[in-house]
């Protein structure tokens, strides 16, 4: 999917969409143009898209960007929530004036990441297609953060759609917006790429954050050890899981909590995944802050 020049009297990092090559279902990468050449933007400062090229960092040109299929997310998930958009324009004498569109959510996930940047690409009621790129910056585990846009059109949207996408370090990363079963359908593929031509492997974390440490224990900045037991699907997915034991319940009901979010490349033995049981221990030391 190729996106023409910007539409400089608008606003500076709202694209115009030619035409959708592929639906924007799946994951995808976003490249931007360089010396008419196309590079990987690896993070975005405000509303600007920086890409890598030859091992540096530089600004794209004002020219076409592609929003492009590739095989895997990043292997994270963020939650967004608090999603509000709103339309809004001014009347004078019998003209329609500044249309404004405007995003804002609340992002919040366990991990640590940097680079974080959201794609917004906008459908109009007539069929029109806009692009929008967002700073993020980084996302602190388990701190939420505000994420706000504001965009002048030159055209009503109507009742037009958009589609999210979050982006860190040019990799799309997983997140709420994308429906759950499309979601697994995703990590089942990626689990089954990882794994094909093995022939014997003990499971392994594929992707899973480390548990918080419990809030209500901050004061006493107590340490402790839980341990949970859970069985690892063929496909990688958790199931059953239980505190099998916890110096304190607290230690107990954060470990189980970031377990249920884990997925492993599972067993393999002869060439095949195979259903496995194990006993995941966890040790808890107060957070310095």
């Amino acid at each position: 999917m190729i996106l023409p020049p910007v539409l400089r009297r608008w606003w500076p990092v709202c694209f115009l969409l030619a035409s959708l090559a592929a639906p924007l279902a799946g994951q995808h990468t976003l490249f931007a143009e360089r010396d008419g050449k196309f590079f990987l933007v690896r993070r975005v400062h405000g509303n600007t898209p920086i890409m890598e090229v030859e091992g540096k960092q530089v600004v794209a040109d004002e020219g076409q960007y592609s929003l492009k299929p590739c095989d895997d997310y990043l292997p994270v998930f963020v939650e967004v929530r608090d999603v509000e958009v709103k339309v809004r324009h001014h009347n004078l004498r019998g003209a329609t004036m500044n249309r404004e569109w405007m995003f804002q959510a609340t992002c919040e996930t366990p991990y640590a990441l940097d680079d974080v940047y959201v794609v917004l690409v906008m459908t109009s009621a007539t069929k029109e297609e806009l692009l929008f790129v967002q700073e993020v910056g980084t996302l602190e585990p388990h701190q939420s953060k505000l994420v706000a846009a504001k965009l002048r059109l030159a055209f009503d949207l109507g009742k037009g759609k958009y589609t999210l996408h979050l982006f860190s370090g040019g990799q799309e990363v997983l997140q709420s917006r994308i429906p759950p079963a499309e979601r697994e359908a995703a990590l089942d593929r990626m689990t089954a790429r990882r794994i094909a031509g093995v022939q014997d492997a003990a499971p392994q974390l594929f992707t899973g954050a480390s548990p918080e440490y419990p809030r209500e224990l901050l004061k006493e900045k107590s340490k402790g050890q839980a341990v949970i037991s859970l069985r690892i699907g063929p496909n990688g997915q958790v199931y059953d899981a239980a505190v099998k034991h916890a110096t304190d319940s607290a230690f107990g009901r954060s470990a189980l909590e970031a377990v249920q979010q884990w997925r492993f490349l599972p067993r393999v033995q002869g060439g095949r995944p195979v259903e496995t049981r194990v006993d995941v221990p966890f040790n808890f030391t107060p957070p310095a802050k």
